[in-house]
């Protein structure tokens, strides 16, 4: 068993880290993004060509952690344990020189997989004080090291954490991490909230942009007609849209979709998170979902742009009903959005 360690963070020593903190320039403009999915692909099987034609100019990476299970105090990474070679450092590092020969830049969003005991990242939840000091400081290791290959790689931008909704209340251990990684990394700094607890998060103020993973339920719009199926979202964005302003303006940061995405399957908008639900092939719908996200917020200034989920490298299993718009109606809808609106920044 692993020893457990006392962690206390003296407010001078926390103090002193931020105070070491890189200024960083404010951010503007709208990142025209995608989610990188190389899985299993081969190192010749990487081509960001395709997404630089599509008009986008960021790509987000996804290096993945562990836990034993959502009550264990360390944090492990994938690195080495796995055969994917685009989860390695190396792998991840060569994925990101391709980007950058695509002229795309890159973002790198750190995140732990779901546990094997079936609960998700966003139960991690500590016993008591001593435990959770454990899984801080196990955490932190992890993320500093994702906040070291982020500067090798030239990214621009990088997560702090994905989805760890139980976790956020601890503020001042999340100040001190944030802190950490500013030392390490001097791109911008978000972190991926849950679509439905950003506002929840504390520390908004520690960091550059309001990251939200976008799972927003948009409910089925029913109807075949593509015009209404279209209105029928584009309606449904309004309240989120008027809280996501709330909370910008509050926060003083802008909002940045770490990830959004919906499957091309009938009934996908009514719980876009619910990545195991199938249902009859709907490109049609994910296409008006995709249209409606743009219609609603591309042109508000508090928002800094879309990651959409997930462009892969070598399309697999069950595309045609999976969240990939490659060679789908959704294709033409990020084509025509992203190449009208050239990057700025």
């Amino acid at each position: 068993m692993m020893q457990r360690r006392a962690f206390i963070v003296s407010a001078a020593s926390l103090a002193a880290a931020c105070s070491r903190r890189k200024r960083v320039t404010p951010i503007a403009g709208q990142q025209r993004g995608v989610a990188f999915d190389a899985f299993r692909a081969r190192a010749e099987d990487i081509d960001l060509a395709s997404v630089r034609r599509i008009g986008a100019s960021h790509v987000a990476l996804f290096p993945f952690g562990y836990m034993r299970s959502h009550r264990d105090p360390a944090v492990l990474r994938l690195d080495g344990r796995r055969r994917d070679w685009s989860l390695s450092d190396d792998g991840l590092l060569a994925v990101g020189r391709a980007a950058r020969a695509a002229g795309l830049r890159v973002i790198l969003v750190p995140t732990l997989a779901d546990f094997v005991d079936g609960h998700w990242r966003g139960e991690v939840h500590m016993a008591n004080d001593a435990e959770w000091a454990e899984w801080f400081a196990s955490y932190r290791s992890f993320i500093e090291h994702y906040a070291d290959l982020a500067q090798r790689m030239d990214a621009v931008g990088m997560s702090v954490g994905t989805e760890l909704r139980m976790t956020v209340q601890r503020r001042r251990e999340w100040r001190l991490t944030i802190a950490r990684v500013r030392e390490r990394f001097h791109g911008w700094l978000t972190y991926a909230a849950n679509w439905d607890d950003y506002a929840d998060v504390p520390w908004w103020d520690a960091l550059d942009l309001i990251g939200i993973q976008a799972y927003f339920e948009l409910g089925d719009p029913g109807s075949a007609d593509d015009a209404l199926r279209l209105s029928h979202l584009t309606n449904a964005w309004q309240p989120i849209k008027q809280q996501l302003a709330a909370v910008s303006a509050l926060k003083r940061r802008r909002v940045l979709f770490t990830e959004i995405g919906y499957k091309s399957h009938a009934g996908s908008t009514a719980y876009p998170w619910r990545w195991e639900l199938e249902g009859d092939i709907d490109g049609s719908l994910q296409h008006a979902a995709y249209e409606a996200a743009f219609r609603a917020l591309w042109s508000e200034p508090w928002f800094a742009g879309f990651y959409w989920w997930k462009w892969q490298a070598t399309l697999r299993g069950d595309a045609e009903r999976d969240f990939t718009p490659q060679g789908k109606p959704a294709e033409q809808v990020l084509r025509r959005w992203y190449s009208e609106n050239p990057a700025d920044w």
